[in-house]
C-alpha cells in the first residue's frame, strides 16, 4: 500500500512510550509497504540507537535488558509471497503478549490515531487464504478519501509476528457499518421490495443473472445468478483498486461507501481460464453476504433481473468442489447460484 496523506505524523527519532488502546492504530512503513497495527498491545516506540544496539543473535540489547527482535520485512515476504525492499529499518514496536516483551523492526511508524469501529472490518480468507493468521482485518484509516490506496490498509496482528498463535475470531460475527453503507443498503431492499409490489409477501422472488466477465464466450453453458436482495450496487464505472495483496483468485480492495471490498475472480473460483482483454462496458457486482460482509466480482454488461423461474435440479458435477448453492434447469437453460459465504471463507 503506497504511502498516503493521511493527518498521521511520523514518531521523531526519540523513544516515544504508548499506552496500548484498543481503538487506536498506528501506521507502520517496511519498504514500499505501508500496514496498520492495533494498539492494544504496543508499549512503545523506540530507535536503533548506540543505546538500542541490535546484535548479532537477533536481540536489542537496552538499557532495560536484552529482548528479541522480528524483522517484519522478513514475515511479509513470506506471508505475501512478494519481495519487498527493506534494509532493516530504524525503527523498534515493543510489543508486550503476557510478561514477555519483544521488538519488531520496521522502517517508521506513525503516531497513534483513533478509528473508529465501522472503518475496521475482518478481512476475508479469500483475499489471504492461510495467512489470515497474521492479517485479521483492513482498515480505513482515511474515510474522507475516496482512493482505495490512500485510505486501505491491511492491520497485522503484533502478537502473531513475535510467534503467539491466537484464537480464529467468529466468522459471522457481526460488523458495523459506516453511514454511507446502511443507507445504500437500504434504498437497495426498498427498491427490491418495490419491484416485486406492495401485495407481494415474498422476499427473495427477484434474481439478478449475470455471467462472470473472465468466462469466454465460448465456454458460456450456464447463466450465473444471486437474489436481488443479496446485491448491494451494480457499478458501471471503473473503481480505483488497491491490490497490495493478489493471487489468482483475488484481485484487490475497492471502496464502497467507505467499506474496503475484496474484488474475486468470480469466472476463475468455478474452474475458468478465461484471458480475454478487459471491457469498458463490464459491471462491477458488489454483493453482501451475512453479517454485513461485502464482496465484489466483474460481470459482462448483458444482465437482468428476472423473477424465480420455474425449475429442476440440474446437474452439478461440472461445479463439484466449486462454492455454489446449487445448479437448476429453467427454460433460460442451466442456472448456478454462487455461495458467497464460501467464497469469502476460502472453502473451495
Amino acid at each position: 500500500m503506497q504511502p498516503s496523506t493521511s493527518p498521521f505524523t511520523e514518531v521523531s527519532t526519540q523513544e516515544v512510550p504508548l499506552v496500548g488502546i484498543d481503538d487506536q492504530y498506528i501506521r507502520v512503513r517496511v519498504g514500499e509497504l505501508e500496514l496498520a497495527m492495533n494498539t492494544e498491545h504496543l508499549s512503545g516506540v523506540h530507535q536503533v540507537s548506540r543505546q538500542n544496539r541490535l546484535t548479532d543473535k537477533g536481540t536489542v540489547l537496552t538499557s532495560k535488558g536484552e529482548f528479541p527482535v522480528i524483522q517484519l520485512g522478513k514475515i511479509l515476504s513470506q506471508k505475501l509471497n512478494r519481495d519487498i525492499d527493506y534494509a532493516g529499518g530504524k525503527a523498534l514496536i515493543a510489543v508486550e503478549t503476557g510478561e514477555d516483551l519483544s521488538m519488531i523492526q520496521v522502517d517508521s511508524v506513525s503516531r497513534p490515531a483513533k478509528i473508529r469501529p465501522e472503518h475496521v472490518h475482518p478481512v476475508a480468507h479469500v483475499t489471504i487464504g492461510t495467512d489470515r493468521d497474521l492479517f485479521r482485518s483492513v482498515v480505513n484509516i482515511a474515510p474522507s478519501s475516496a482512493n482505495p490506496n490512500d485510505s486501505i490498509r491491511l492491520c497485522f496482528d503484533p502478537r502473531v509476528a513475535v510467534g503467539q498463535t491466537i484464537a480464529p475470531e467468529p466468522e459471522d460475527k457481526p460488523n458495523p457499518l459506516p453511514k454511507e453503507a446502511t443507507s445504500a443498503i437500504a434504498v437497495a431492499v426498498a427498491a427490491s421490495k418495490n419491484r416485486r409490489g406492495a401485495t407481494s409477501s415474498r422476499t427473495s422472488d427477484q434474481l439478478l443473472a449475470f455471467i462472470p466477465e473472465d468466462i469466454a464466450k465460448g465456454e458460456i453453458e450456464h447463466i450465473f445468478c444471486l437474489p436481488l436482495t443479496a446485491i448491494a450496487e451494480v457499478i458501471t464505472r471503473q473503481p480505483n483498486l488497491n491490490n497490495l495483496v493478489s493471487n489468482e483468485v483475488f484481485e484487490g480492495f475497492i471502496l464502497w461507501r467507505k467499506v474496503p471490498v475484496p474484488v474475486v475472480r468470480l469466472g476463475k473460483i468455478f474452474g475458468f481460464n478465461a484471458n480475454e482483454d478487459v471491457g469498458e462496458s463490464r459491471r462491477l457486482v458488489v454483493a453482501r453476504a451475512p453479517g454485513n460482509r461485502f464482496i465484489g466480482f466483474y460481470a459482462k454488461s448483458q444482465m437482468q433481473t428476472m423473477k424465480v423461474p420455474e425449475s429442476v435440479s440440474g446437474s452439478s458435477r461440472a461445479f463439484s468442489g466449486r462454492p455454489h448453492l446449487g445448479c437448476f434447469r429453467t427454460e433460460l437453460g442451466e442456472v448456478v447460484v454462487p455461495d458467497l459465504v464460501s467464497i469469502l471463507n476460502g472453502n473451495f
